[in-house]
Protein backbone atom coordinates (compact mmCIF):
# COMPACT_ATOMS: atom_id res chain seq x y z
CA UNK A 1 0.00 0.00 0.00
CA UNK A 2 1.16 3.52 -0.81
CA UNK A 3 1.06 6.21 1.86
CA UNK A 4 2.46 9.66 1.14
CA UNK A 5 4.31 11.29 4.02
CA UNK A 6 5.05 14.98 4.19
CA UNK A 7 7.11 16.30 7.08
CA UNK A 8 6.28 19.35 9.18
CA UNK A 9 8.37 21.16 11.73
CA UNK A 10 5.92 22.85 14.07
CA UNK A 11 2.86 21.84 16.05
CA UNK A 12 0.33 23.06 13.44
CA UNK A 13 2.51 21.72 10.64
CA UNK A 14 2.85 18.36 12.33
CA UNK A 15 -0.93 18.11 12.74
CA UNK A 16 -1.37 18.92 9.04
CA UNK A 17 1.07 16.13 8.20
CA UNK A 18 -0.77 13.78 10.56
CA UNK A 19 -4.09 14.65 8.86
CA UNK A 20 -2.63 13.89 5.44
CA UNK A 21 -1.23 10.56 6.69
CA UNK A 22 -4.64 9.59 8.08
CA UNK A 23 -6.48 10.63 4.90
CA UNK A 24 -4.07 8.86 2.53
CA UNK A 25 -4.25 5.71 4.67
CA UNK A 26 -7.68 5.08 3.12
CA UNK A 27 -6.30 4.53 -0.40
CA UNK A 28 -7.17 0.89 -1.13
CA UNK A 29 -9.70 0.82 1.71
CA UNK A 30 -13.50 0.61 1.63
CA UNK A 31 -15.61 3.76 1.25
CA UNK A 32 -18.31 2.51 3.65
CA UNK A 33 -15.67 1.97 6.35
CA UNK A 34 -14.22 5.42 5.70
CA UNK A 35 -17.67 6.99 6.06
CA UNK A 36 -18.15 5.08 9.30
CA UNK A 37 -14.84 6.46 10.63
CA UNK A 38 -15.13 10.00 9.22
CA UNK A 39 -18.87 10.59 9.34
CA UNK A 40 -21.25 11.46 6.53
CA UNK A 41 -19.53 13.41 3.72
CA UNK A 42 -20.30 17.08 4.33
CA UNK A 43 -20.22 18.39 0.76
CA UNK A 44 -20.99 15.64 -1.74
CA UNK A 45 -21.55 11.93 -2.26
CA UNK A 46 -22.16 10.09 -5.53
CA UNK A 47 -22.40 6.33 -5.95
CA UNK A 48 -20.09 4.50 -8.31
CA UNK A 49 -21.38 2.56 -11.29
CA UNK A 50 -19.70 0.00 -13.52
CA UNK A 51 -18.64 2.83 -15.85
CA UNK A 52 -18.22 5.82 -13.52
CA UNK A 53 -16.31 6.15 -10.23
CA UNK A 54 -18.08 7.44 -7.15
CA UNK A 55 -16.88 10.21 -4.88
CA UNK A 56 -17.33 11.39 -1.33
CA UNK A 57 -16.27 14.86 -0.26
CA UNK A 58 -15.68 16.16 3.22
CA UNK A 59 -15.41 19.94 3.22
CA UNK A 60 -15.50 22.17 6.26
CA UNK A 61 -14.74 25.85 6.67
CA UNK A 62 -15.26 28.71 9.05
CA UNK A 63 -14.52 32.38 9.18
CA UNK A 64 -12.61 33.61 12.18
CA UNK A 65 -13.46 37.13 13.27
CA UNK A 66 -10.96 39.49 14.80
CA UNK A 67 -11.30 40.68 18.38
CA UNK A 68 -12.57 44.04 17.14
CA UNK A 69 -15.44 42.40 15.22
CA UNK A 70 -13.65 42.62 11.89
CA UNK A 71 -13.58 39.71 9.49
CA UNK A 72 -10.67 37.34 9.61
CA UNK A 73 -9.14 34.42 7.79
CA UNK A 74 -11.41 31.73 6.41
CA UNK A 75 -10.14 28.23 7.23
CA UNK A 76 -10.79 25.34 4.86
CA UNK A 77 -10.37 21.60 4.84
CA UNK A 78 -11.39 19.82 1.64
CA UNK A 79 -10.86 16.07 1.13
CA UNK A 80 -12.28 13.91 -1.67
CA UNK A 81 -12.29 10.11 -1.84
CA UNK A 82 -12.83 8.50 -5.25
CA UNK A 83 -13.95 4.86 -5.30
CA UNK A 84 -14.92 2.12 -7.71
CA UNK A 85 -18.15 0.11 -8.06
CA UNK A 86 -16.94 -2.38 -5.42
CA UNK A 87 -16.39 0.45 -2.93
CA UNK A 88 -12.58 0.36 -3.04
CA UNK A 89 -11.04 3.81 -2.65
CA UNK A 90 -8.77 4.47 -5.61
CA UNK A 91 -7.71 8.03 -4.80
CA UNK A 92 -7.66 10.55 -1.98
CA UNK A 93 -7.42 14.19 -3.05
CA UNK A 94 -6.74 16.79 -0.38
CA UNK A 95 -7.32 20.14 -1.99
CA UNK A 96 -6.85 22.27 1.10
CA UNK A 97 -5.37 20.91 4.27
CA UNK A 98 -3.83 23.88 6.04
CA UNK A 99 -6.63 23.96 8.61
CA UNK A 100 -7.82 20.34 8.78
CA UNK A 101 -6.22 19.93 12.19
CA UNK A 102 -8.54 22.68 13.49
CA UNK A 103 -11.65 20.62 12.69
CA UNK A 104 -10.60 17.04 13.28
CA UNK A 105 -9.22 16.72 16.79
CA UNK A 106 -9.23 12.91 17.13
CA UNK A 107 -7.30 11.86 14.04
CA UNK A 108 -6.57 8.44 15.57
CA UNK A 109 -10.25 7.46 15.25
CA UNK A 110 -10.19 8.45 11.56
CA UNK A 111 -7.20 6.25 10.65
CA UNK A 112 -7.95 3.24 8.45
CA UNK A 113 -8.10 0.06 10.59
CA UNK A 114 -4.94 -2.05 10.36
CA UNK A 115 -2.70 0.92 9.47
CA UNK A 116 0.02 1.91 11.91
CA UNK A 117 -0.49 5.29 13.56
CA UNK A 118 1.64 8.09 12.13
CA UNK A 119 5.00 8.73 13.74
CA UNK A 120 5.24 11.75 16.03
CA UNK A 121 6.11 14.71 13.81
CA UNK A 122 7.85 17.84 14.96
CA UNK A 123 8.63 16.60 18.48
Amino acid sequence: MFVLLLYGCETGGSRIVEYRYVAYSWTGGNIDEMIEAWGTPKAHYSRATATKPGSARWRVFSKVSGGDGSGGYRYFCDTIATFDAEGMITNIDIRRSEACHRYYKDLGSMLRPGIKPPPPYGN
